[in-house]
């Protein structure tokens, strides 16, 4: 029996969104201070994930943030030639300025005002607890990063995103604004069933959470609007039932490995990368939502 039409409604809905922005308002006034220490580093303060691309579900309440120095930035020139990779370290040299000492000081400044609701376990972000009506944020310091690339007739030219490194100090680099700007054009594509059918994915990933079909994290989020971002256009449509039904059909017989991330710069199934979903959970991931979705009772 599969889920009922009136069930998929119900998960195509958008969840609130007032508190999340005013905690990300809040947030950012604290962040972007002219009083703050890194204020002539020039910060910037935005949403990500979720809450940004409108496909946010009733059971989520982390606020997802990014606080960028944007004074200094990291690049990749390694798909240069050796004489612009050259040219390229002779016109940028190093700042004294890093990464590093911009996350010291955001953290002490947000220490500062949050006291003992700011907690530093996390491995890539820094969380704020929730407290009366704001909600729990996780904020991603980060500098600006520049992938540099040949684009024909264009010359070098440069994908911009982020670049965090963890407490384990790995270095991850991604794009948080492509991904938000694509996944907005394909739902725009899509005649706007795109975002109602992440939420569902998201709700069904949930039960089937709920029910032991399938563990704790092994879909988040962002690998979800990767993975529907890579249906085509023709596979939505009709009503929530057949988008459903017709792009788990769709994602089952796909060549998944050629999937990209929906910021167009990272494969999306990959085996041994940091911003990559791995196979097994991938195909664990689509194996749970089909027997929740022949399960349902």
């Amino acid at each position: 029996m599969a889920i009922p039409k009136a069930q998929l409604e119900t998960w195509s809905r958008i969840g609130a969104q007032q508190t999340s922005k005013d905690t990300h308002t809040n947030i950012r006034a604290i962040i972007d201070s002219p009083d703050s220490p890194h204020y002539q580093r020039q910060p910037s303060t935005f949403l990500q994930g979720s809450y940004r691309n409108d496909t946010n579900i009733w059971a989520e309440s982390d606020v997802d943030i990014v606080a960028k120095v944007q004074s200094i930035y990291y690049y990749d020139i390694s798909a240069l030639s050796a004489i612009d990779q050259e040219d390229f370290r002779r016109k940028s040299p190093p700042t004294e300025y890093t990464l590093q000492k911009f996350k010291v000081e955001v953290i002490a400044w947000l220490q500062k005002h949050y006291g003992t609701d700011l907690e530093l376990s996390s491995n890539k972000a820094v969380t704020i607890a929730a407290r009366g009506n704001r909600r729990k944020a996780d904020i991603l310091i980060s500098s600006t990063f520049r992938r540099y690339h040949y684009a024909g007739f264009m010359g070098a030219q440069a994908a911009e995103g982020i670049m965090f490194v963890t407490n384990e100090g790995k270095w991850i680099e991604n794009y948080p604004v492509y991904h938000s700007n694509n996944l907005t054009a394909r739902h725009q594509e899509t005649d706007n069933w795109l975002k109602p059918a992440i939420r569902i994915f998201k709700n069904m990933r949930n039960e089937a959470r709920d029910q032991g079909i399938l563990p704790e994290g092994i879909a988040p989020s962002y690998f979800v609007e990767g993975l529907l971002y890579n249906v085509p256009v023709h596979v939505f449509g009709q009503s929530y039932f057949e988008t459903v039904r017709q792009t788990l059909i769709w994602l089952l017989q796909a060549d998944r490995n050629a999937f990209i991330c929906a910021n167009g710069q990272h494969q999306l199934v990959a085996s041994n990368s940091p911003v990559s979903w791995h196979p097994d959970h991938c195909r664990d991931f689509l194996a749970g939502l089909v027997n929740l979705w022949d399960s349902w009772r």
